[in-house]
């Protein structure tokens, strides 16, 4: 019983420890292209000394599988980047028909595409499954080829059948990094003042020692055309470019971690306002994601005018930050329209739409993939409890097949609010067109909670003192 626990707790180590990635091609179409598995080859199948045509000469292929067939110096070969992999194996179903004494092909692998090392031959007719490690051949370059070594094919049923040619990869994964910033202040802005935001800072990492990119970020009470934040001091690795529509600072490296600890530290708020928010919290993110504390997700806007919405779910969908798995935006509260609307850089896609019915308005993709929260046309009623943000007489289904819903471009009736679209909506041109989708990051099954930001407060706080002669205003700064 105990070796059997011990084997049990080494396996889940491994498997905890190591991801893996398979480059596959299992010949189902007529393409020296085909990427079956989890991860994409590094190049095509190239032939050599033949048509290099998947679908004629000498080697080519056929019934699903590759064929080499009446072979004299022709090859083939493909290339894997298995510069990350801690292991690799090599497979592959083969089958020989008629091939005589001495005929044979090898399959033979590099780690430089020039040197290549013969692992095993295949000959006379007969089928398997060949598995091999081939860690000794791991790098960017990782070639395998099948070729003949012996002599010339000289009879037309001389064949050499191949299918599913895999190479599993595990590797150890790159672990994110941790930040924890502090600051909780009063602060009385005048056009005089600033206040730095963060007070402690530290930044960690497993398996790296530097940062490419930090971003500091107004994530609540941001005015635009008010509030500024300004990178003091010197820093020579890191450089600073502030975004004003995002409420924005970024921090551009590479610098290790101290350096951009020192520059978080160097960052201060100043505000131009007479007025401004009685609150200003601040996200410190690494990487350049926009941050909510209010949801705790992440939001990013990718640029792609004219983008369909459905290819803008799917696309949003392959992406990940840092592990956390992509989606089109779900918008379910105010303060969270608000933000997506206000702080990204232009109008587009969100996950929302009533294709299954007309009128019946749900998100479709996130965690609230299914959640009902609109009946109606622009005369229609939010359901209970849930939240809506249409623009004046939206969604009024204008012309018919208007199914999909985006935030709607600045000027056009209320700010941030929304609008539905028919599915190619970039076709419609003008200030109607999609520019892109805001992908959010968060809350899916399966994601492991991160610590890549922080969040900081300055609470405005000025009090007034009168005399008979004057008036004062006082701050704890």
């Amino acid at each position: 019983m105990r070796n059997l626990l011990i084997c049990t707790f080494i396996f889940l180590f491994c498997m905890l420890s190591y991801a893996q990635d398979t480059y596959r091609d299992e010949f189902q179409a007529v393409s020296y292209a085909n990427n079956d598995g989890t991860s994409n080859w590094a190049t095509n199948w190239n032939e050599v000394n033949d048509t290099n045509n998947a679908g004629n000469g000498y080697i080519r292929i056929t019934g699903n599988r590759l064929r080499l067939r009446y072979i004299w110096d022709e090859y083939i070969e493909r290339r894997a980047d298995l510069s990350a992999a801690a292991t690799a194996t090599l497979s592959f179903n083969w089958q020989t028909s008629s091939l005589e004494a001495g005929e044979e092909i090898a399959i033979r692998v590099s780690s430089n595409g020039i040197t290549f090392t013969t692992l095993e031959t295949f000959g006379g007719s007969q089928s398997g499954f060949y598995s091999v490690d081939i860690s000794a051949h791991m790098s960017a370059n990782t070639t395998i080829r099948f070729e003949n070594i012996g002599p010339d094919w000289n009879h037309g049923s001389d064949r050499f059948f191949v299918d599913n040619v895999q190479i599993t990869s595990a590797f150890t994964p790159d672990q994110p990094p941790s930040i924890v910033v502090s600051g909780d202040q009063p602060f009385c802005p005048n056009a005089s003042n600033s206040k730095q935001i963060v007070q402690s800072v530290t930044i960690t990492d497993p398996d790296d020692t530097t940062v490419d990119e930090i971003s500091v970020q107004i994530s609540t009470g941001y005015v635009n055309g008010q509030d500024l934040l300004t990178l003091t001091g010197s820093h020579p690795s890191i450089t600073d470019s502030w975004n004003a529509t995002e409420g924005r600072l970024f921090l551009t490296g590479p610098a290790t971690f101290a350096e951009f600890e020192a520059a978080i530290l160097a960052v201060v708020y100043s505000a131009s306002g007479a007025n401004p928010p009685e609150l200003k919290e601040f996200s410190v993110v690494i990487g350049n994601a926009l941050f909510l504390p209010e949801t705790g997700h992440f939001y990013e806007f990718v640029p792609s005018a004219g983008i369909r919405w459905d290819d803008a779910r799917d696309a949003a969908a392959a992406r990940t930050y840092f592990g956390l798995q992509g989606y089109l935006t779900t918008l379910t509260s105010a303060g969270e329209a608000a933000f997506a609307g206000s702080q990204i850089t232009e109008n587009g896609w969100i996950g929302a739409n009533d294709e299954a019915a007309e009128g019946q308005w749900r998100w479709t993709t996130g965690p609230e993939a299914g959640m009902l929260f609109w009946v109606g046309d622009e005369t229609g009623t939010v359901v209970p409890g849930e939240f809506e943000f249409w623009n004046g007489g939206e969604p009024n289904n204008c012309c018919g097949g208007e199914d999909y819903a985006h935030i709607t471009a600045p000027g056009i009736g209320t700010p941030n609010s929304w609008n539905d679209l028919p599915i190619q909506g970039g076709a419609l041109g003008g200030a109607y067109a999609s520019q892109g989708y805001i992908v959010e990051y968060g809350g899916m099954p399966g994601d492991t909670p991160l610590q890549i930001s922080g969040v900081t407060r300055l609470r405005i706080s000025c009090s007034v003192i009168t005399n008979r002669q004057r008036t004062y205003r006082t701050t704890t700064n």
